[in-house]
C-alpha cells in the first residue's frame, strides 16, 4: 500500500513539474514589470505594466497590457504576437484611446521577457517578470 501511495505521489508531482516547466517556456500567463517610453518628441518617461498572454492558434498569443505612465495615467494595449524563433516573438499592438499602433518584439529568457515597442509616436523598452 505504501509503495502504491508513493508511486501515485511521484506521478502527481512529476506531472505538476512538467506543467510548470512547460509554462516557463511559453509567454502564456501573467507578467509585470516596467521600463521606459520615449515619445517621438524625445520626452522619456518611466512606465510600470501588467500583462496577460493567452495562447491562441499554434505559436500565437493574444496580449492585454495595462500600463501606468505619469503624463497619460493608466493606458491599455492589446495585441497579437507569434513565435518567430527560439524564445523570440513579434507582432502588433494597438491602443485605441490614444490612436497608437505599432510593432512589439519579445525575447523570453526564463521567467523574464524583454520587450521592445516601436510606433510612429515613440518607442519603449520593458522588462517583465512572470507573476505566480
Amino acid at each position: 500500500m505504501k509503495a502504491l501511495l508513493a508511486a501515485l505521489l511521484f506521478v502527481f508531482f512529476a506531472a505538476g513539474s512538467t506543467t510548470v516547466l512547460a509554462r516557463a517556456k511559453t509567454l502564456e500567463g501573467y507578467w509585470k514589470g516596467g521600463g521606459s517610453f520615449v515619445s517621438a518628441s524625445g520626452t522619456k518617461e518611466r512606465t510600470r505594466c501588467r500583462a496577460t498572454f493567452r495562447a491562441r492558434k499554434r505559436n500565437r498569443f493574444a496580449v492585454f497590457a495595462r500600463c501606468a505612465i505619469a503624463s497619460l495615467g493608466t493606458i491599455e494595449q492589446t495585441g497579437i504576437v507569434r513565435r518567430t524563433g527560439r524564445n523570440r516573438y513579434a507582432g502588433r499592438f494597438t491602443n485605441e484611446e490614444y490612436d497608437i499602433s505599432g510593432r512589439i518584439y519579445i525575447v523570453l529568457r526564463g521567467s523574464k521577457q524583454y520587450i521592445t515597442l516601436r510606433s510612429s509616436k515613440g518607442r519603449g523598452h520593458l522588462t517583465l517578470r512572470r507573476r505566480h
